[in-house]
């Protein structure tokens, strides 16, 4: 992400904020999505977000929104940070948003309940990207090592 400047991250829970937070810590300026209103006027007016990072102090070029068109505007990264279970939904309303040729990050884990698809595979789905526009944020396990699950075809 060396030619990144701007990245939105869309979820403001602990692991989408800590990670914005690292962001702008490395200068850049990261717009911030968060589905309830106060948790944005939160990151803007105390730089705080008390109910996910309590005591934790947000740099300046963190800020905050909940309008996802507002955050995606501009974007030259875009990551992925709600629940695995809230991805495909949340993702579908974005779609039309996501500026064309921007990576796309995931940071959710686990497998889609119904589907057993990866979040990769629901992110390439949805968002009908191919997979050269995203990366994953995951632990020690790079893609394509995880044993592929048993499902049934699409």
């Amino acid at each position: 992400m060396t030619d990144v400047r701007r990245v939105a991250v869309l979820g403001a829970g602990s692991w989408g904020t800590t990670f914005a937070k690292v962001m702008a810590d490395a200068g850049r300026e990261v717009r911030l999505w968060a589905r309830r209103p106060e948790v944005a006027a939160a990151v803007n007016e105390r730089h705080a977000n008390p109910g996910y990072l309590p005591g934790v102090v947000l740099p300046m070029l963190l800020t905050a929104t909940a309008d996802a068109a507002e955050a995606l505007d501009g974007a030259d990264a875009v990551v992925l940070a709600v629940p695995s279970q809230t991805l495909r939904a949340n993702l579908a309303g974005w779609r039309d948003l996501l500026p064309p040729g921007r990576t796309l990050v995931s940071l959710a884990k686990g497998v889609e309940l119904g589907t057993l698809l990866r979040m990769s595979e629901v992110i390439r789905e949805v968002a009908a990207c191919p997979q050269t526009r995203w990366r994953w944020c995951r632990g020690r396990t790079s893609p394509g090592r995880s044993p592929r699950r048993n499902r049934p075809p699409p």
